[in-house]
């Protein structure tokens, strides 16, 4: 009951809203990409794009799928698969009725192809629907944050569940240990000791890395800012980093979603 309301009211609150898909969104919501889609004794194979709470977007390269879904009346079936080798009935969910809303030309690779939008008309999966819900949660989180940073101290770390101890960047083939002062979505601030000699440029293209709950997670971007910082040791410095926002892992965005909620 408390799920199907959850459901309901992400359903009201990401009207509209959607999520394209990738191969770490298909991994997460446990899908194949590739869906079949029946319109009566029709059946045609098609690639997600797009899924939100009420529709879906469909790839398809056969021409003949508009006229098949306008000779059943715009209507038809679709069958997600799960996201596994398993070949029994358990790995298939049951067929949901769908209706054609918008086709629209799609273009990939100097290929031309059907962009189908069909609304739900069965109810998703609850396993999906709560899934994407959570998803569009991080999104907007994101959005609404994405400047918004996290102290790291004892009690962040604590809450973060994140190794301080096990952090670093890597760049020009060196990995250095660092010292993480505060991460946001899109990036982080460490103090970092390393060799000036190796930063021959004003931008360093580096890995960023930590340890989550014993896994280690990687992220991809550029330095953005460096200063020096004079200790009783030496010299240090203090590494402002922008990740790459195509590469930023789902699970490190999850971690920050999880730690403002």
């Amino acid at each position: 009951m408390l799920l199907s309301r959850k459901i309901r009211d992400y359903g009201a609150k990401y009207r509209g809203k959607e999520i394209k898909m990738s191969t770490e969104i298909n991994s997460f919501l446990n899908l194949r990409n590739t869906i079949e889609m029946r319109m009566g004794a029709y059946s045609v194979l098609g690639v997600i794009y797009s899924i939100s709470m009420d529709s879906l977007k469909l790839i398809f390269q056969e021409d003949t799928v508009l006229p098949a879904l306008a000779k059943n009346k715009n209507l038809g079936s679709i069958q997600l698969k799960k996201n596994s080798d398993s070949k029994n009935s358990a790995a298939f969910f049951p067929f949901l009725s769908v209706k054609l809303l918008s086709a629209s030309a799609y273009s990939s690779q100097n290929k031309e192809y059907n962009l189908l939008t069909l609304e739900f008309l069965s109810p998703m999966p609850e396993e999906i629907a709560i899934k994407v819900g959570k998803l569009l949660d991080l999104k907007l989180g994101q959005n609404q944050r994405i400047h918004e940073r996290i102290i790291v101290d004892k009690d962040s770390i604590r809450k973060l569940k994140i190794d301080s101890d096990k952090a670093f960047i890597k760049f020009n083939g060196s990995k250095h240990k660092c010292l993480i002062k505060d991460l946001s979505y899109g990036g982080a601030l460490v103090i970092s000791s390393f060799d000036y000699g190796d930063v021959n440029e004003d931008t360093i293209d580096l890995i960023f890395s930590f340890e989550f709950m014993d896994k280690e997670i990687f992220i991809e971007g550029k330095s953005k800012s460096l200063s020096v910082i004079q200790t009783p040791n030496g010299k240090v410095f203090a590494l402002g980093i922008a990740f790459d926002e195509d590469k930023i892992p789902l699970e490190y965005t999850m971690l920050i979603h999880d730690y403002f909620n």
